[in-house]
């Protein structure tokens, strides 16, 4: 079983971070204006441990490019959350930054102040994507900045962007492609959205850029989130959180945003695995008079679905008339596990490892 893991996140907002591009406001993106300050970063991670119960906890600095950060204010930071971990509070300390700000000076301080995971905020591997949005760096300085990172002994977290202008799905398959080889400890998934006073929603309102639906964004993180598992590289989080600013009637212009975005991609997950074992098995289970499917407690409604849509699919495909056919949670089923009993017989299928 594994341990559960705690996160405290302290948003640096776009502190760090002169370069803005097309698509960011990171003052509308994690809903905060003005920086917790490093005098007050104890008595805030202390507030958090007050109720937080976690066999590990993390603090976590996000929201902007840290190493960026003026250096006075980076150590100020960096030098307390060190203290908090040597004294057994936080377990471990991550950061996220853009990758061309990561030379030898930094993994000098990354080193000093125990940093065990940096988060690359990469978007994309094509050069062309980047240029347009504007991002300041070729693809290859992620490579780079990744292989002093892990010279150095620090854990690195790769984040992607799907849907950014010029980006098509078969430049998102080489992005992905790219990250499996550069091995990262973990990935998070980020469909790009317009949001309110940004250079992206210029171009969205003249009509020269048309972002992912929901559904594109969804199959494409799907087939992402099978392909990174399939090399066991874990997939920590698929779309933005929704705070009091990510919300349609906010901050988002237009774009794949949807509160539960990571569970409708689950979802989409568990039903494509379902799907393909029917569909190979088709004359075995048009033979059946009934057909259940269980899962864990915790991923029933991922198998059935938003308003059951994986259950009609799975009706509609079989044609199963006046037959039947059920979806159940079942302590037994491990997680990431569905068993499919036809009849008497039970086929075991891991839908993530």
């Amino acid at each position: 079983m594994k341990n559960s893991v705690g996160i405290i996140p302290v948003f640096v907002s776009h502190m760090g971070c002169p370069n803005d591009c097309v698509f960011c406001n990171q003052r509308k993106i994690n809903g905060v204006d003005d920086a917790i300050s490093p005098n007050e970063l104890e008595a805030f991670v202390q507030s958090y441990l007050e109720t937080m119960k976690r066999d590990q906890i993390e603090l976590a600095f996000f929201g902007g490019s840290f190493t960026g950060i003026e250096k006075v204010r980076q150590d100020a930071y960096l030098s307390v959350a060190s203290d908090l971990k040597q004294r057994g509070l936080v377990d471990k300390i991550r950061l996220s930054t853009r990758p061309d700000y990561v030379d030898e000076k930094v993994i000098k301080t990354l080193i000093k102040y125990k940093v065990d995971l940096v988060e690359l905020g990469c978007q994309s591997f094509d050069d062309q994507v980047l240029i347009v949005s504007k991002r300041g760096h070729s693809s290859s300085v992620v490579a780079e900045a990744v292989t002093r990172l892990k010279i150095a002994g620090i854990e690195v977290g790769i984040q992607l962007m799907l849907g950014l202008p010029g980006d098509n799905f078969e430049k998102f398959r080489s992005s992905v492609a790219e990250t499996v080889r550069l091995e990262p400890s973990c990935v998070r998934l980020y469909p790009a959205l317009v949001i309110k006073d940004t250079e992206l929603e210029a171009i969205y309102l003249n009509g020269m850029y048309k972002p992912l639906t929901v559904d594109d964004a969804m199959l494409w993180c799907a087939w992402a989130l099978n392909e990174l598992n399939h090399h066991h590289i874990p997939v920590i989080r698929m779309g933005l959180q929704r705070t009091d600013l990510i919300d349609f009637d906010s901050a988002v212009i237009a774009g794949p945003f949807h509160p539960a975005f990571g569970e409708l991609v689950l979802s989409k997950v568990f039903k494509n695995k379902v799907e393909a074992w029917l569909k190979n098995n088709i004359q075995k289970v048009n033979n059946f008079k009934c057909i259940s499917i269980w899962t864990h407690p915790s991923q029933l409604s991922m198998m059935i679905g938003q308003n059951k849509i994986n259950l009609k699919s799975f009706f509609d495909m079989l044609s199963i008339g006046h037959k039947q056919m059920v979806i159940k949670s079942n302590l037994e089923v491990d997680y990431n596990t569905v068993w499919i009993a036809i009849d008497d017989h039970i086929t075991k299928i891991t839908i993530m490892n």
